[in-house]
This record gives C-alpha cells, structure tokens and sequence, in this order.
C-alpha cells in the first residue's frame, strides 16, 4: 500500500534537510598558511540543536580565494572576515589534483568542503 506522508512528516523533512544543508556563510580566519593558501576559518553562526545554540565546528585547510594568477602578495590575517562557500560536491579529489576527478565520497554541500573568499567586512568594522 502507497501512503502519502502528513503534511507535519512532510515540513519536518524538509527542515531536517535544510539544516545539514550548507550554501553559505560568514566566517573568521583563525589561522592562514600562505604557502599552501588554505585557512582555517570558523563559521561566524551559531546553530540550535534541539534547545542547545552551538558552535559550527573550526574548518580546516580551507582554500582561500586569491584573485590574479598564480601567486600575489595579497595578505590574510588572524580575524579577517570572509565568506564561506560549500561546493556542490567533495572537493579533495579536485584539490589534491587540481584537474577534473570523480568525487570520493557522496558529500554535498558539506562543511568540510568550503571555499574562503576573504575581504568581506560586518559594517562595524566599515564604520570605524
């Protein structure tokens, strides 16, 4: 027998997907390695787990976005802001590689697969 899930069973899976589902989100370096222009960057939100606001976890040996070519002189510090970035699927096989790869894992919109776009700023900072 074929049943048609409630509305209530319908608009819980549809919230439980939303919330292992990353597009974007502002972030704060916490550390950079210029060598291998990977930062780790924890997410500027918090979450509500139940009735507990949490921490998204630190993201480490995040790619940071480097405008021009190969290398620049552009600098990232310690408590930059930036935007986060969660790729459409697993990016270690790209990043190991740097050429097109079938993805390792069935990860989607995961947050250990960001991408760091620094320069972005909150007004407070802009302001002052």
């Amino acid at each position: 027998m074929n049943e048609i899930a409630s509305p209530e069973v319908l608009a819980a899976l549809k919230q439980e997907i939303r919330a292992s589902l990353h597009c974007a989100l502002p972030g704060i370096v916490e550390s950079y390695d210029a060598e291998t222009q990977t930062a780790s960057v924890r997410p500027a939100f918090r979450i509500r787990v139940g009735r507990d606001v949490v921490q998204l976890p630190l993201l480490t040996d995040v790619p940071v976005f480097m405008p021009g070519s190969e290398r620049n002189n552009w600098t990232v510090s310690i408590g930059d802001s930036c935007l986060l970035i969660f790729s459409d699927a697993c990016i270690d096989g790209w990043f190991e590689t740097g050429s097109a790869t079938l993805p390792p894992s069935g990860r989607q919109h995961d947050l250990s697969d960001a991408f760091a776009f620094v320069g972005f700023r909150p007004r407070q900072q802009i302001a002052g």
